[in-house]
């Protein structure tokens, strides 16, 4: 990068005009040899359909339609200009669809990281939310860092333009966010400025619309890149709450299977107690048993005996009542023969 016309551009209008007087006698002359030796623009060519191809490949269509068609017919204009001889015509169509189609292809890219962020961010608000966890999450990505619009090619204002986009460049250069990012399309944009400084009159309006190109796909390439890093930290985020989760879950089974154990544990201290319970019950019923069956065997020894007795004292009472009636027999009998008595 010619460094002096980058200086040139952030310093001013006044810095811009000397510097460009200085280096009009050296450009012309080199530019004017230049041309008699260029050889046809087949690399630009190539590069355009190169730029094309990727745009198309990166949805440009439904990303950036109107850049993707304008990058499509400069470059059909370039083919037709160079199968007539055209060079100088071709290459400058060339450059104008390589440009085009890097600013599709920077558009598709930075609408597709955008969508992607969104979707990502979102999901994880909600498995934060399920998981209870938080983080500091950006609100918007990069690619939501409000951007100035383009100036307008406004004819005989194109020095204007050019401090314009040259301030656009500063601050995107300036912009911690996003100064460490887009390196290569951001050197590419300080000397499309560099161009447009030295240009020709006639060429200047090619010049400042290129240069208005470089400046927006350094701005969404930066912008598309500092989304990426988002992205990533997103990611990390999201694994690191997975792990968290992972570890809380297998904490929660943890703290279960514990649960579990001591449960268990006391529902078997529980079972030995009713079983020590229900044994104490049985060993106290065999007892009551055996004593109920022990009294019962002394009272019916007891009735028994009380019995035999009863019965005794009842042959004993028939006994006694035998006697007496005899001895009343005897006594009845001789008091009526009291002859037969006397005569004995």
């Amino acid at each position: 990068m010619n460094r002096s016309f980058a200086q040139f551009f952030r310093s001013g209008h006044a810095n811009a005009r000397r510097l460009a007087r200085s280096m009009a006698c050296v450009t012309c002359a080199s530019v004017l040899g230049a041309c008699a030796t260029l050889p046809p623009p087949t690399a630009e060519l190539a590069q355009a359909q190169q730029a094309v191809s990727q745009a198309n490949d990166a949805d440009a269509d439904q990303y950036a339609a109107d850049a993707i068609a304008q990058a499509r017919a400069e470059l059909a204009q370039a083919q037709a200009a160079m199968a007539r001889g055209r060079d100088a015509d071709a290459r400058a169509a060339a450059i104008a669809a390589s440009a085009d189609g890097e600013f599709a292809l920077a558009s598709s890219n930075a609408a597709k990281t955008r969508a992607s962020y969104a979707q990502k961010r979102n999901e994880l608000v909600e498995l934060g939310q399920r998981l209870q966890m938080q983080d500091d999450l950006p609100a918007a990505s990069a690619l939501d860092i409000p951007v100035s619009a383009p100036p307008p090619a406004v004819p005989g204002k194109l020095v204007d333009a050019g401090a314009a986009l040259a301030a656009r460049l500063q601050k995107l250069d300036s912009d911690p966010r996003l100064n460490t990012f887009a390196a290569y399309e951001r050197l590419r944009a300080h000397q499309a400025l560099d161009a447009l400084a030295s240009a020709r009159a006639r060429d200047q309006a090619g010049q400042a619309r290129l240069a208005e190109r470089r400046v927006a796909i350094a701005e969404l390439a930066a912008r598309t890149q500092a989304t990426g890093q988002q992205l990533d930290r997103l990611e990390r985020v999201r694994s690191e709450w997975l792990v968290e989760a992972s570890r809380q879950e297998a904490e929660r089974a943890r703290q279960e299977a514990e649960r579990l154990r001591v449960q268990a544990q006391v529902q078997a201290e529980e079972a030995q107690r009713l079983r020590e319970q229900a044994d104490a019950d049985a060993a106290a019923r065999e007892q009551a048993e055996a004593v109920v069956d022990s009294v019962g065997a002394q009272a019916a020894a007891k009735l028994k005996a009380a019995r035999e007795k009863e019965a005794a004292l009842a042959r004993q009472e028939a006994a006694l009542m035998a006697g007496s009636q005899a001895d009343k027999a005897k006594t009845a009998a001789g008091k009526a023969n009291p002859a037969k008595k006397k005569g004995k």
